[in-house]
């Protein structure tokens, strides 16, 4: 498989002009233009920095940074909230806008799109945060999720074949809990098992030269970061199927213990990706620094894939990282970005913690109380 078939045709600038948010948590409403290269929000703590950042987040990704549900982000006493950005090349206004009790709706130049999925992509975005360890310490859900998010922003195809792979793993599981109470034959499931096989073998493919690109990128990465440290990263899928084939065989296999568990215990949906340093586990043998370092590696790699693909690195949004690292890091960081990214968005509490290399290149902005303004 190449990596460019199937490439979101949006191949323009992932920068982008500027952001309005209404009713969005604490902000009544605020307008934020940004500067082409590096953009510096500073302020206490609360005030709503990281909101802007996920205002961004949202409208280029669809999803939440701090993993709330949608409706939570509605201001308090506000019946909606909306979310417009403005893309640079090509020029388009993309918004987001959510109702209690509804789904959330998708405008692309105020025209309403089909699903908020519509959207994913057009702005491809690399958000890094301090949650971000979770990557390397928890459960391979959330490292499947990266995957999942990072590839569907780059790949129309594999959005496709996600969505279809996850609606055929609901409906099979449907049966295999119904079939515990009462009789289901065995063809009410060869439709989905079909469509399992057929994306899941797909996805994996996808999975996995994603990662080789990643991996390639990462590792000079994380050895500038970590003075020489050896990242590797490898797809650790949960069964041994390597075709479409294979994979249909074991769904046909699995059906009775399936059917006692009421879940489909083969697929993608239960493969992780194992990130080890030196040669060890980083969940298990890292310092927290290194693993601070792997998560920077990893993140950052995506920017250079997305140029390597697209030809405009992806928008970097950075979530007070820089008080997370000690100083070196800091250090190594802050000559990365400058080198190496397009478009940034950087959050810290005072715009020195910047550094002079970021600050003499950057627009700054202080956030109090739910207001923005440039100085």
């Amino acid at each position: 498989m190449n990596l460019k078939e199937g490439l979101r045709e949006s191949e323009g600038d992932c920068s982008i002009d500027a952001a309005r948010l209404e009713n969005f948590r604490l902000f009544d409403r605020a307008e934020v233009v940004w500067r082409p290269g590096f953009n510096v929000i500073s302020g206490p703590n609360a005030q709503g920095k990281t909101t802007l950042l996920e205002a961004v987040y949202w409208v280029a990704t669809t999803r939440m940074l701090r993993g709330s549900r949608d409706a939570e982000a509605i201001r308090h006493g506000a019946r909606w909230a909306q979310v417009c950005v403005k893309s640079a090349q090509p020029t388009a206004e993309l918004s987001l806008r959510i109702e209690p009790g509804t789904r959330k709706q998708a405008f692309l130049n105020s025209l309403k799109l089909p699903r908020a999925a519509d959207l994913i992509g057009r702005v491809p975005c690399v958000c890094i945060t301090a949650n971000d360890l979770r990557l390397v310490l928890d459960e391979p859900a959330v490292r499947r999720n990266f995957l999942d998010l990072e590839l569907s922003q780059l790949h129309a195809k594999y959005l496709r074949e996600f969505t279809a792979y996850k609606r055929a793993l609901d409906q099979r599981n449907s049966l295999l809990k119904r079939s515990r109470d009462t009789h289901v034959s065995n063809e009410s499931f060869v439709p989905w098992e079909h469509q399992l096989a057929q994306s899941g073998s797909k996805i994996r493919e996808f999975r996995r030269m994603f990662l080789l690109e990643i991996a390639q990128t990462a590792s000079p990465i994380q050895e500038f970061f970590g003075g020489g440290e050896d990242l590797c990263l490898e797809y650790a899928p949960s069964d041994e199927s390597n075709s479409a084939d294979e994979a249909l065989a074991l769904l046909e296999q699995g059906r009775p213990i399936d059917r006692d568990r009421g879940a489909t215990t083969t697929g993608p949906h239960r493969d992780d990706v194992a990130i080890s340093v030196n040669g060890q586990a980083a969940r298990l043998f890292a310092s927290q620094g290194q693993q601070r370092t792997c998560v920077l590696a990893i993140k950052l790699s995506l920017i250079e894939v997305c140029r390597a693909q697209t030809g405009s690195p992806a928008l970097l949004l950075l979530d007070d990282m820089l008080s997370d690292l000690d100083q070196m890091r800091r250090g190594r960081l802050v000559d990365w970005v400058v080198e190496h990214a397009g478009q940034a968005i950087l959050t810290c509490t005072e715009e020195s913690s910047a550094g002079e290399r970021i600050l003499e290149r950057a627009r700054v902005f202080r956030v109090e109380g739910g207001s923005v303004r440039a100085l």
